[in-house]
């Protein structure tokens, strides 16, 4: 791609963003859109001294309505993001999809930039106006950088909204279906509710039911048991009917890794020592646990608060399994 300081003269920057599929029309001034999608830092500093090129900041450009923010994360470049955002961007201005930069940087899988937005005050939930969150989508993805980004910066990992109308759903229920572990896991360090059924006052249990966790592991995640494990360790109800009114291992008929370890944990009571984990967790409360590391008490509490014993599983191949969700919007 061509530098935008070495585009020839008569070539104007509407014309070169018709080429890249950007749309302008011919009165707007689209220099900072260019050098955002061109990742051009110099070319952009020199376009933000000029005084007139304030009102085009936030300019959204056709055909997906993108402003210079949206693509510069598009573009990856940390340097014209950091530039946007210091000359004023809007940080939550959506395209056409409702996606805010955001949103983008975390379905790209961009951390460095996910961390730029988050500590200006970007909004870890997203836009209402896209019915997916970026918290949703990296767990979708496996992308447990920005999950655990997004956890540390406010996200829910219990959106109501989105659980009510399971439209796209809860994160931890996504986390079995795409059977990424590290994100179950990483969602649970982060204080995620396992049972849901202890919010019955907010939720339904025809919803509690239908995303049923133990169901879902015997489904979509049955060669991975350690799913079973850490949510019967962090609390779970292994015993969780659903809709039919039958629990996991009545509804499942093959055998599997993961059932055999439910039904050898039916019987198992959950140990003193892993409720105290529970209490101690429930104690600090969410927004403390991300800084357990912190805490001036042996190391190997700090671990065992963590669930740290889980981690020898996040190396763990896993087969590929192609899960279609025609509930989310990117």
């Amino acid at each position: 791609m061509a530098e935008v300081q070495h585009l020839p003269a008569q070539v104007s920057a509407q014309d070169y963003m018709t080429n890249l599929m950007v749309d302008a029309d011919d009165e707007d001034d689209v220099r900072l859109h260019l050098s955002a999608l061109c990742g051009d830092a110099k070319g952009m500093q020199r376009t933000l001294q000029d005084p007139a090129t304030a009102e085009w900041l936030n300019h959204r450009v056709r055909p997906y309505l993108s402003p210079p923010l949206r693509l510069a994360v598009t573009g990856g470049n940390q340097e014209c993001v950091q530039l946007l955002v210091a000359a004023g961007a809007n940080i939550e201005l959506e395209d056409v999809k409702g996606q805010t930069p955001l949103f983008v940087a975390t379905s790209q899988r961009k951390p460095i930039i996910m961390k730029t937005l988050l500590e200006v005050g970007a909004n870890p939930e997203g836009s209402k106006k896209n019915r997916c969150s970026p918290l949703l989508v990296a767990v979708r993805d496996g992308f447990t950088e920005g999950v655990r980004l997004l956890l540390r910066h406010g996200a829910d990992p219990e959106p109501f909204e989105q659980i009510c109308t399971c439209v796209p759903g809860w994160p931890l229920h996504h986390a079995v279906v795409y059977a990424h572990f590290p994100c179950f896991l990483e969602l649970v360090r982060g204080g995620a509710i396992t049972n849901l059924s202890s919010l019955t006052n907010q939720i339904c249990s025809k919803i509690v039911a239908r995303l049923s966790i133990p169901h879902a592991i015997l489904k979509y995640a049955k060669e991975r048991p350690e799913f079973v494990s850490l949510y019967h360790e962090s609390g779970g109800n292994l015993w969780q009917l659903n809709a039919g009114g039958i629990t996991g291992s009545e509804e499942s008929t093959e055998n599997s890794p993961a059932k055999e370890r439910l039904k050898a944990l039916l019987g198992t009571p959950l140990s003193l020592k892993s409720q105290c984990r529970i209490a101690i967790r429930r104690l600090l409360g969410r927004h403390r646990l991300a800084h357990l590391a912190s805490l001036d008490v042996p190391s190997c509490l700090t671990s065992f608060l963590n669930y740290d014993e889980f981690s020898q599983y996040l190396q763990k191949p896993r087969k590929e399994k192609v899960v279609q969700d025609h509930n989310s919007e990117e």
